[in-house]
């Protein structure tokens, strides 16, 4: 893990290939990385479809995935519609290729709009669906990491059950991982 690395330099996000309405509503991850964590989330979830929360993801049983993994809350917004999502933890693949300086933050205060609109998209069709998402793309929205290829599952976790409040994730980096 680099853990100096300086937060990565941001396009406008013209020009962006990462499109989260277009992510496929039924996961089929091709990383094994992913198919390993969508399977650790299916084995979290409870009786009657409800959702795993934080509290049931035990580290000990996915360290080998630790660094691909990611943790974003769910923030209600201004409007009973609109939800915004902050950056509660990064695992070391993520820290590497974004940089450091974004725990903690906001995604519309990280980003440049047209790409916090996209994560903004992506995390809200996982909220809205209770269920995993998988998209792929190119990491377009960082200078000199334009050539990135990755994949990402994107799974909902709720305190209650029912209403997601964390969104539980990780991503492939093709060619960095």
């Amino acid at each position: 893990m680099n853990t100096l690395s300086p937060p990565a330099q941001l396009s406008d996000g013209n020009g962006l290939r990462f499109n989260a309405t277009g992510a496929a509503a039924t996961p089929q991850p091709d990383s094994p990385v992913l198919q390993q964590l969508l399977r650790y989330w299916e084995s979290k979830l409870g009786p009657n479809g409800r959702l795993p929360a934080r509290r049931d993801l035990d580290p000990l049983e996915i360290r080998s995935l630790l660094p691909h993994i990611y943790l974003i809350d769910v923030v209600p917004g201004d409007a009973a519609d609109h939800l915004r999502f902050r950056i509660r933890l990064l695992g070391e693949k993520h820290v590497d290729v974004y940089g450091n300086g974004l725990v903690g933050r906001m995604i519309d205060e990280i980003y440049p709009a047209a790409v916090a609109t996209e994560f903004t998209r992506l995390y809200a069709a996982v909220a809205r669906r209770r269920a995993p998402v998988v998209n792929r793309g190119q990491v377009s929205w960082i200078h000199n990491k334009e050539w990135l290829q990755y994949e990402g599952l994107h799974a909902p976790l709720a305190a209650d059950g029912i209403t997601t409040d964390t969104i539980f994730g990780a991503g492939a980096f093709v060619g960095f991982d």
